[in-house]
């Protein structure tokens, strides 16, 4: 039984070396949209939307492979020589895992001032095109009032 709780942990943790490969891939291309200067709000948010779904894809496989260690816990802790090459593949994909993890939130923190310089951009961009239209139009008010003559009253006595 601990055979089979055993491949399945390490299935699980296969899948999530292949889902933090996806995970940095997604980063990379948020990246690219970003450093691009073309991003449209639809692929931000796409983007965006894959990353949370890996996420929780991720979360998910957390949480099965607790539950299956819990399961095996003291079996392996008392027959360590049995399952030996198990637990050896088990640790190496942990420590894969974890290299991935690191570099990837490394690129995350990278990413994230990269957007929020972005927005920063964007924001100023949209001020100065409210700041421009309230320009042009105080320029077509003011405009108006030259074409057009108040009136006034000539004195002709002298």
């Amino acid at each position: 039984m601990a055979d089979n709780y055993l491949r399945m942990m390490i299935e699980s943790q296969e899948k999530k070396l292949s889902l933090l490969d996806e995970a940095d891939r997604l980063d990379d291309e948020l990246i690219a949209l970003i450093s691009s200067g073309k991003a449209e709000q639809e692929q931000l948010e796409a983007n965006l939307a894959a990353k949370g779904s890996v996420i929780e894809q991720l979360d998910e496989l957390d949480d099965g492979f607790e539950a299956l260690y819990a399961k095996v816990r003291d079996e392996l802790a008392g027959n360590k020589e049995q399952y030996k090459n198990e637990i050896r593949t088990l640790q190496d994909l942990i420590s894969r895992i974890t290299d991935k993890t690191v570099k990837i939130q490394a690129k995350e923190a990278r990413s994230k001032t990269a957007i929020e310089d972005y927005f920063l951009q964007r924001k100023k961009k949209l001020k100065e095109g409210k700041s421009s239209v309230k320009i042009a139009n105080a320029y077509a008010v003011n405009m108006r009032k030259i074409n057009q003559v108040d009136s006034f009253f000539v004195d002709r006595k002298k």
